[in-house]
């Protein structure tokens, strides 16, 4: 996307919807984070047995990259410093959050089912369908306006009453274009880090079937071999009866 681009009704509707999930997401994901791991016993946390190897295996497969990975090993680490892909992954993985619909992080939960679980499946959700507007960068205002309500109400109930004020707010406040570009650009990287993320799973899925399947066909192997004496010994039996 062009850097000197002019901005106009639409695309900043579009840059709001990338701000709102992103900007306001990233702080609503990140308190949420801090209630379940405080902040003075991060570097605790993430060090111990259990959640460090957690960690290490889901940098294994990449979900977690190089440098998210220096950032949760430092001394001082700090959540004010995960972006919003690293957030979720966390949540996700060492928070003790129950996937919210038949073990599956990915499918849209009942509207009655309003759990931390369900709300940071929804952001996600809203994500995928805002960013279906990319290519063109803009959304008219019947959209914009369907789309702000539905994001608004998991990230109000995660973060708080509170938070209905800011969100008010940024529906509104005035954006220059390269703020707009800038949260366009967070939100495509997102969107990304997810596909490579689920790309890497398939592969590692591939890679285990294929291994099981080696497996059972060299036990089916073993199998054949150790009938074949008993079928022989049982015929010479038959004969000799």
């Amino acid at each position: 996307m062009a850097s000197g681009f002019t901005s106009t009704k639409e695309t900043t509707n579009y840059a709001r919807l990338c701000r709102l999930l992103v900007g306001v997401g990233t702080q609503v994901l990140r308190e949420t984070f801090d209630k379940i791991h405080s902040p003075g016993r991060l570097h605790t946390v993430l060090t111990t047995a259990p959640v460090n190897a957690t960690l290490t295996s889901m940098g294994r497969m990449r979900v977690i990259n190089p440098t998210q990975w220096g950032t949760l090993m430092s001394p001082t680490v700090s959540s004010k410093d995960f972006d919003i892909t690293l957030l979720v992954a966390l949540l996700r993985n060492i928070c003790g959050l129950a996937a919210p619909t038949a073990a599956i992080w990915n499918i849209p939960p009942s509207p009655s089912d309003t759990t931390k679980e369900a709300d940071i499946v929804r952001i996600r959700i809203h994500r995928n369908e805002v960013f279906a507007h990319v290519n063109s960068a803009s959304v008219d205002d019947a959209t914009f306006n369907t789309h702000w309500v539905s994001i608004m109400a998991p990230l109000v109930r995660l973060g708080g009453p509170s938070y209905q004020a800011i969100i008010d707010n940024l529906k509104t406040e005035c954006m220059d274009p390269e703020r707009e570009q800038y949260y366009q650009e967070q939100l495509k990287q997102w969107k990304e880090h997810d596909e490579n993320v689920i790309e890497k799973l398939g592969e590692i899925k591939e890679k285990l079937d294929f291994s099981t399947k080696s497996i059972l066909q060299k036990m089916d192997e073993k199998l054949d071999i150790s009938k074949q004496p008993v079928a022989h010994s049982v015929e010479d039996a038959n004969v000799e009866g």
